[in-house]
């Protein structure tokens, strides 16, 4: 089952609360959810997938510690973690994508961000997939930041997710 909150109507998920969000996953995986629609899901086995925006909203949703892992693509935040942050952050199997050709985010964006879960204890559970150029073609303004399109079409992603 995939969950896919959309910031539509907002500029970005940073106008989203926080707590309405965990709150909408925990509903999807209640009975309420379950009446609605939902099927059943392991509560133990959820993972994110966060492309640009939502990469940097799922780092802090992640350091909450409900999700077995995560996949963050064009991660943006262009600050240094919270140590709060890493140490929640230790050990929670990520996956980063980004291409060096971002012309929205930066690439050292998730270089920093792989770079600081690394050193802080979680070298054997995050990986890194950093792509020279635009792995989908895009051009222009977007020149680069398809790297949300580039994993999740990835069977590899779904293999490692299941493997965990």
């Amino acid at each position: 089952a995939v969950l896919t909150p959309y910031s539509k109507g907002k500029r970005s998920f940073y106008e989203e609360p926080r707590s309405r969000m965990i709150k909408f996953v925990e509903w999807a995986l209640s009975d309420a959810g379950r009446q609605a629609g939902c099927p059943v899901v392991d509560s133990s086995r959820v993972f994110l997938f966060g492309f640009s925006d939502g990469a940097t909203v799922g780092v802090e949703l992640l350091t909450t510690r409900r999700f077995r892992g995560g996949v963050l693509a064009a991660y943006g935040f262009t600050g240094n973690l919270p140590a709060k942050a890493t140490e929640r952050l230790r050990n929670v199997p990520v996956w980063v994508f980004h291409s060096k050709d971002d012309v929205i985010f930066p690439v050292e964006c998730s270089d920093k961000l792989v770079k600081a879960l690394r050193g802080a204890g979680s070298k054997d559970v995050v990986r890194y997939t950093r792509f020279d150029r635009d792995q989908e073609g895009f051009t222009g303004r977007v020149k680069g930041h398809s790297t949300g399109i580039t994993a999740s079409k990835d069977p590899e992603i779904y293999r490692w997710m299941l493997s965990l």
